[in-house]
């Protein structure tokens, strides 16, 4: 139980416990009195929105696998996470910002706040409640995007009717409450000027003064809506244009049991000093993958320790393939790379490093397009291609891919599951060919290259007749087709036989014998 709920509990015991003991009078100790008054006063003073430490888990681990699905609407998220996600493992979803944004049909409206109201083209307040709890049900959590470094950049009427100026947002912000940056544009000019970076203005777009305790206190007051309501934890976009002391007071406002996701791209500002209270995006992780994939041979030996302690600190680093921004920018592998995007994303399931991210988006030509709309201007209903696989042919502008549904992906999702903490083994290097053992509970290996791979491998793993879980997803038993199946002999060898880019991935969960 959640501490909101535990105290909720304490208090209602508490009056329960008085108004007995007011009725026992006669009955009851004075001693006994004294400790129910005690027990109701202490209940009292918790603070409703707590989280006491004990017991308060993050739900954004290295052992949890989370999926990006941008721009989702409410009602597409509560139905997938029973349809799907639950049942594939996912342990969180990260969804687009939720609250009240100017009108258009661009993608990055979203980014653009007139308000706190959770009044969106994605779903109103009721849909989003239901989402919250729905995925919850089935053991996903919701980690929702945060925009409170800016509001909008220009003179309109948001989603909901809110009538606005640029710095003038009605009962939330007047032009007192933002920085009004002394750069001759008034927005960031020297980008590694970290005075510029945080207090002038980025696109344009309002920059608030969270140095403010007043815009602090909105903003915690925004978030603490957003966790009354079932919500485990945020992505803060732009993070970086935050000061740090300003976002850690924001952070230390909310329940200790709060993942926090932060945005912390190239520039001046240190993503150590932003992960000492959060975790930060591996842009670097992310950045370095396509050479990986995109060129044979190349692969091998990225999961050594050596390699990996190059990269950010595991323990507070989101591994990711892509997200909406980098997909867009080319500098990572994303949906139109096919079976190489679907191979990277199963290498950062396979190997323990990160707290991992599987991003599932919409196909675009214009990067700015958002997703289809209905004819009310509202985000239409997600709907997944009949055939949701790496190889097959991207859907038309506007629709949803669905890269989480893909059986590698999902295979993967079940096979990190499997291993957990399990340390890497028995690695195979040689050629395009890489892969290794994780403890005595998994194996993979990849063949990055043009040319088929035919040869006996030697795993850590009990004898046995094995499903791949690359090939099967995340549904890797009981039904598995001969083709999938793979033999381990007495010792741990195994005899592969695997197409050009591809993978075979096996566990103790997909044993079949």
């Amino acid at each position: 139980m959640n501490c909101p709920a535990v105290l909720n509990s304490l208090r209602d015991l508490s009056v329960i416990c008085l108004g007995y003991s007011s009725r026992m009078n006669d009955k009851l100790s004075g001693h006994f009195k004294l400790k129910l008054i005690a027990f109701a006063a202490l209940a009292a003073i918790l603070p409703a929105g707590c989280a006491t430490g004990a017991g308060a888990e993050q739900v954004v681990t290295n052992q949890s696998v989370g999926v990006q699905m941008f721009e989702w609407n409410w009602n597409s998220v509560a139905r997938e996470c029973t349809s799907n996600l639950g049942p594939a493992g996912y342990g969180w979803v990260e969804i687009s910002p939720p609250q009240e944004h100017i009108i258009g049909d661009q993608w990055w409206t979203h980014y653009q706040p007139v308000s706190y109201k959770l009044e969106s083209n994605l779903g109103t307040r009721t849909e989003f409640a239901n989402m919250v709890d729905t995925c919850g049900k089935v053991g996903v959590s919701i980690i929702a995007d945060a925009v409170i470094n800016h509001m909008a950049a220009s003179d309109t009427v948001g989603w909901a009717g809110t009538k606005h100026g640029k710095y003038d947002y009605p009962g939330l912000y007047s032009s007192a409450d933002f920085h009004h940056c002394k750069s001759p544009s008034g927005g960031i000019e020297d980008w590694n000027d970290l005075t510029q970076v945080q207090q002038c203005e980025l696109l344009g777009l309002s920059d608030l003064n969270t140095g403010s305790q007043t815009v602090r206190d909105k903003i915690v007051a925004y978030l603490k809506d957003l966790r009354s309501l079932g919500v485990k934890g945020f992505r803060v976009d732009a993070a970086k244009h935050i000061a740090v002391e300003d976002l850690k007071q924001i952070t230390s406002a909310l329940p200790s049991d709060t993942s926090w996701l932060f945005e912390v791209y190239d520039g001046p500002a240190d993503p150590a000093l932003y992960r000492a209270f959060g975790n930060t995006f591996g842009f670097n992780w992310a950045k370095s993958t396509p050479q990986m994939f995109n060129v044979p041979g190349m692969l091998g030996g990225q999961a050594s320790a050596a390699v990996l302690s190059t990269y950010d600190p595991s323990e507070s680093t989101i591994t990711m393939i892509t997200n909406h921004d980098t997909e867009r920018d080319d500098s990572t592998l994303n949906y139109l790379s096919g079976k190489k995007f679907e191979l990277a994303n199963m290498f950062m399931l396979a190997i323990p490093y990160g707290k991992p991210m599987v991003y599932s988006g919409y196909a675009f030509s214009d990067h700015d397009a958002g997703p289809a709309m209905d004819i009310t201007g509202k985000t239409a209903d997600a709907v997944c291609p009949t055939k949701t696989s790496s190889t097959a042919n991207a859907p038309a502008d506007g629709r949803f891919i669905c890269e989480h549904r893909w059986p590698g992906i999902t295979g993967m999702v079940q096979w990190h599951k499997t291993v957990g903490d399990a340390k890497v083994q028995a690695v195979y290097n040689k050629g395009n060919a890489y892969g290794f053992s994780r403890g005595t509970k998994g194996f993979v290996l990849f063949n990055t290259g043009p040319a088929k791979f035919a040869k006996t491998v030697k795993t850590t793993l009990a004898a046995g007749t094995y499903c791949n879980q690359a090939l099967t997803g995340a549904q890797a038993k009981p039904s598995c087709a001969v083709s999938a199946r793979v033999v381990v002999a007495k010792g741990g060898s195994t005899k592969l036989n695997l197409a050009a880019w591809s993978a075979v991935a096996i566990s103790s969960a997909s044993k079949l014998k």
